[in-house]
């Protein structure tokens, strides 16, 4: 009796492990895409976290047993069959069948549901491989259509919400798959809402939820990243350079501009201050000769005063002969100042009789002044012997 009571422990028990073992739920493990040996590529992709993945039949709910009065939970949808056939949906709330003639042969859940679309490898346009993994948000809203048009409806639109996240990587490249995620997004949901409807579903959107590479692509994408970086930092201190440098030119010009521009107007100023100069010059000698003028013709004793002035100007002239040269020829007579007073007004008269023709002929009274004191003759030196040469320096 006791054999007996252990064996059946013992049965008992592996029958609960083999039990426990047969309905583990499964767990999905990523591995290379189809064809593709990961140990030819040279490198291995990161170990993904394990996905449980769902059966089929836990995307479906049990039926109900039809009582005769059967109340609806609110968001749920129950199909009924009538001899075997599609008769009617039951909306929440107390609704009455016919027992052994009406059957509940499908319950569906009519609020959004939210489904994990299990990690997957990819290759993008580029052959680089990526594990994805996403979400999709669905909604049953015809409940006939995805009772009778397909057989498990969530499971199999997540089968295709698969199948077209791979083709759609196919077109990307791996820098636009990670700039263009929401466009990706967009056009999964585009592709699987054409079947949804057919099966009774409203898609409401998809998301990418991850995105993983292997160790060698996020290095290489580093370097990438860090070289386009030097790059950008290069632009920017190129460009700030050549704006620096466009500036101090154009700075240096407007000043050499302003420069230029004080510089012709200071010239300006300068000539017209010169020219009013000479002007003012010009009308005081004038009015000085006119002055001088008046006095000789107005005074009989003025030729006395006139020969004192002349006499002095004659030393002077002498004077300023000696300072600017260092070999100068005297007359012998230079202690009779009388003979030279004489001299001197034998020129002034000289240039008083030269007829006005002459002074006109395009000399400057100050020329005629200069060529006749030239031109005058020394008084005779008293010597019996010609004087001596000049010395020449």
């Amino acid at each position: 009796m006791a054999l007996s009571r252990q064996l059946v422990a013992s049965c008992r028990r592996q029958f609960s492990t083999s039990s426990v073992l047969l309905n583990q739920p499964p767990y999905w493990n990523p591995g290379p895409p189809p064809g593709v040996n990961m140990s030819d590529v040279g490198f291995s992709m990161p170990p993904p976290n394990p996905i449980r993945i769902k059966t089929a039949s836990e995307y479906t709910l049990q039926p109900k047993r039809n009582k005769g009065i059967c109340i609806v939970p609110r968001g749920e949808l129950w199909v009924v069959e009538r001899f075997g056939k599609y008769s009617k949906t039951l909306d929440s709330g107390l609704n009455i069948l016919v027992p052994l003639i009406d059957r509940i042969a499908y319950v569906h859940s009519s609020k959004e549901q939210g489904h994990e679309i299990p990690n997957q490898s990819a290759i993008t346009r580029d052959n680089v491989v990526v594990n994805i993994d996403g979400i999709l948000f669905v909604r049953i809203v015809d409940a006939e259509k995805a009772s009778y048009n397909i057989d498990n409806p969530i499971y199999n639109l997540i089968n295709v919400a698969q199948t077209t996240m791979r083709s759609e990587i196919g077109r990307l490249s791996l820098d636009k798959l990670f700039e263009e995620r929401s466009q990706l997004n967009s056009a999964i949901r585009a592709a699987i809402s054409v079947d949804a409807q057919e099966w009774g579903i409203e898609c409401k959107r998809y998301e990418i939820r991850d995105i993983r590479v292997s160790d060698m692509v996020r290095k290489s994408m580093d370097f990438q990243a860090q070289a386009d970086r030097t790059r950008r930092k290069n632009v920017l201190e190129s460009e700030g350079d050549r704006d620096a440098m466009t500036n101090r030119a154009t700075g240096e010009k407007r000043s050499k501009e302003l420069m230029a521009e004080a510089e012709k107007i200071a010239e300006v100023k300068a000539a017209e201050a010169a020219a009013i100069g000479i002007k003012m010059r010009a009308e005081a000698q004038a009015e000085a000769i006119r002055m001088v003028s008046d006095a000789i013709t107005k005074n009989a004793n003025s030729s006395q005063a006139l020969n004192l002035d002349v006499a002095k100007k004659y030393l002077e002239g002498f004077s300023n002969i000696a300072k600017e040269c260092n070999t100068v020829i005297l007359p012998s007579n230079l202690n009779e100042p009388s003979t030279m007073v004489a001299s001197a007004m034998s020129v002034y008269s000289s240039l008083n009789k030269q007829p006005p023709a002459q002074q006109t002929s395009g000399t400057t009274n100050q020329e005629a002044e200069t060529e006749a004191k030239s031109t005058t003759q020394l008084p005779p030196s008293p010597l019996p012997f010609p004087p001596p040469p000049p010395l020449q320096e």
